[in-house]
């Protein structure tokens, strides 16, 4: 009888998911949206169509990656020998014979031997046996009559380094020239090397660069930083024969770049891979901070203030990963994560009142007045927790419910007790956070009277009514309490709280503030996924369209494939893709500079912290890349590389686009 009976509730946990008809559910009551129009009905939408269901799933082809590699000491002393016999063949050329100069290249093409010295290129001519001086300079001729480096091409394009730029002779002999206003992201050039597909590494006295002249699309790869290099000045650069290593003798000694070629999903493997072995604590997901970049045996993570929010990511992409796979790994990455957010979820010992974090007791004498002891004496959890948290859990809510916790009858029942009972906290104290002490946290309102009727809280008006709609449409998937929905519907029809979500993105002059636009997605996939009252479905495709024109320029993935599953025809797919292949799978956050380039165009206006930033978004495997709050138009950034990121909000974005059909498996 006892085994009957637990199928008979097992049973009726499965069916009672069924319970909420989410598809034909609309909201009781009538609402504005004032000064709005029709969605499809924008003048000007018709530029920003593109077709991405014409093509979608993207397939998740081989790209390649540039990685710095540490050469062991063998390899070292053999490419050592290597550069220095190179740079003696220079000096004793039998070309360059007698020469006052010094000589810094020599490169022959056909009949002629083209020499570059110090002092200007010379052309000595096999058949005459005479040598003669190249007279012109700047346009038709190198730039500058230093010449630091000769490579020739295939096609018979004479490539020349200058200190100002790049020159090149082609082979019907007219000249072209590059600097910084072409693209080139440094002009003191002091080496060159061809690889066998006429890619061109370029030395810099500030990094490296790969050019390549004769393919379509992106020209110029800067490889600068303790990312791919261990010291940026350049000297020399020698390419192994299958071209898939390129050496550089620097400052330090030898840098090595392999080019490893790799799909997204490959990518994805190795992140969560890494994420296991380094960035759990206590089942939480956090970055770490490695005892050696370079070698790391060791390492430690500190707790965070956004603990919640960043473990979150990863139980949203762990159940986006199993939805797609169904493979049981994924369940259980989700699951250990999950239940580190029920850990904070219930380490107040107030029901509903989530912790920002949890540390050991031992650590009390370390923290402050803001971390409380847990009910078992065990634990310090950390109060005043933010919108941000909440935004995180509900998230997860979402997302593990979704593919997992209603598929299983215990974490069916565990789930909807823990978001009902935080939702409940929450929207009996009039949508306020209220902490332990009885008063609000700082950041924890949504209630009327602060983002409605304060003008102090008009930047968080939309923001903060998209996540309160979204906590509870969520909550009430899940639990099939109709107080939820009544909640969720006065806010719409007596608050006008829709129409805040409209404008839930604020535009220029606000300052931007990127943080809130990963808080916005957070909120905004739960509705997008949920809300399916034609009324509330138009505005929501309205806010993903207002909110995406803003981010249209960044390539940000997750944002992009956030708002593809309302509106996939106005989102740029393919440069969702290429932004998560170009995030580098090496997390380490290395001191990345960019400020000194001369590609760059710095914005007129400053960001919302008052600090410099470029017009346009460099290609994020060129700048320091954290999480999606960051602001991409910085020009530097990073770090000494012991920090480690863990990986999680790149396979947020990863394993949505898979999920909803956006990308391919891999090959």
């Amino acid at each position: 009888m006892k085994a009957l009976f637990a199928v008979l509730i097992a049973f009726f946990f499965v069916l009672s998911t069924d319970d909420v008809d989410i598809k034909n559910t609309r909201i009781e009551g009538d609402f504005k949206v004032p000064n709005s129009i029709a969605p499809l009905d924008y003048s000007d939408d018709v530029i920003y169509q593109t077709s991405a269901t014409k093509y979608i799933p993207v397939k998740d082809e081989f790209f390649t990656e540039h990685v710095r590699v540490l050469p062991d000491a063998d390899e070292e002393r053999r490419i050592t020998l290597q550069f220095g016999t190179r740079q003696k063949d220079n000096q004793q050329s039998p070309y360059a014979k007698n020469m006052k100069q010094l000589v810094n290249a020599v490169q022959e093409r056909g009949n002629e031997v083209y020499i570059g010295t110090n002092k200007g290129l010379y052309i000595y001519d096999k058949s005459t046996k005479k040598r003669v001086y190249h007279e012109s300079y700047g346009i038709n001729g190198p730039l500058a009559s230093s010449v630091t480096a000769l490579a020739l091409d295939k096609k018979g394009t004479l490539w020349i380094g200058t200190p100002v730029g790049l020159s090149a002779l082609k082979a019907d002999g007219t000249w072209l020239s590059l600097r910084g206003a072409d693209g080139l992201p440094v002009e003191d050039i002091t080496a060159l090397a061809i690889d066998n597909r006429d890619l061109i590494w370029i030395g810099t006295t500030q990094g490296s660069i790969l050019y390549t002249p004769y393919e379509e699309g992106r020209k110029f790869y800067y490889r600068a930083g303790k990312r791919y290099l261990s010291d940026d000045h350049v000297f020399d650069i020698i390419i192994n024969e299958t071209s898939t290593s390129i050496y550089f003798k620097v400052g330090t000694g030898i840098s090595r770049i392999d080019e490893i070629p790799r799909t997204l999903a490959q990518k994805a493997e190795i992140m969560e891979a890494r994420l296991n072995k380094w960035h759990r604590r206590e089942g939480l997901v956090a970055k770490c901070i490695l005892n050696d970049p370079e070698n790391p045996t060791s390492h430690t993570i500190p707790d965070n203030d956004n603990d919640g929010l960043w473990t979150a990511y990863h139980v949203v992409a762990m159940s986006l990963a199993y939805g797609a796979t169904g493979d049981k790994a994924y369940l259980e990455s989700a699951s250990e994560g999950m239940h580190a957010l029920i850990m904070l979820q219930n380490a107040s010992g107030i029901p509903g009142l989530v912790a920002r974090s949890v540390v050991p007791i031992g650590e009390r004498s370390k923290k402050s007045e803001q971390w409380r002891p847990t009910p078992d004496g065990k634990w310090l959890w950390k109060s005043d927790t933010s919108s941000d948290e909440i935004d995180g859990h509900f998230f997860a809510f979402y997302a593990y419910w979704e593919h997992i916790a209603r598929h299983d009858p215990a974490e069916t029942e565990l789930i909807r007790k823990q978001a009902g009972t935080v939702m409940s906290y929450i929207a009996d104290h009039n949508y306020q956070l209220i902490d332990w002490d009885g008063e609000r946290t700082t950041w924890g309102f949504w209630n009327p009277e602060l983002i409605n009727d304060n003008p102090e809280h008009y930047l968080e008006n939309g923001l903060n009514s998209a996540q309160i709609l979204s906590h509870l449409k969520v909550t009430w998937y899940i639990t099939g309490d109709d107080k939820f929905k009544q909640h969720y519907d006065r806010l719409i029809t007596e608050h006008g709280y829709l129409a805040n979500v409209m404008l839930e993105k604020k535009v220029h002059p606000d300052a931007n503030n990127h943080s809130d636009n990963q808080l916005g997605y957070c909120a905004l996939y739960p509705l997008f996924q949920l809300e399916y009252d034609p009324r509330a479905r138009d505005i929501l495709q309205r806010t993903a369209r207002r909110h995406y024109r803003t981010l249209d320029r960044d390539g940000s993935a997750f944002f992009y494939f956030a708002t593809a599953t309302i509106d996939p025809d106005f989102v740029d797919i393919k440069s969702a893709m290429l932004n998560l292949q170009q995030i580098p799978t090496d997390r380490r956050e290395w001191r990345m500079v960019n400020s000194n380039r001369k590609d760059i165009v710095w914005s007129p206006y400053l960001d919302r912290f008052e600090r410099k930033q470029l017009l346009n978004v460099l290609p994020v495997d060129e700048r320091n890349w954290d999480k999606w709050n960051g602001n991409p138009y910085y020009a530097d950034g990073g770090g000494d590389g012991r920090e480690e990121d863990d990986g999680a909000s790149w396979m947020l974005a990863y394993w949505m686009g898979r999920y909803h059909g956006f990308i391919g498996p891999g090959e």
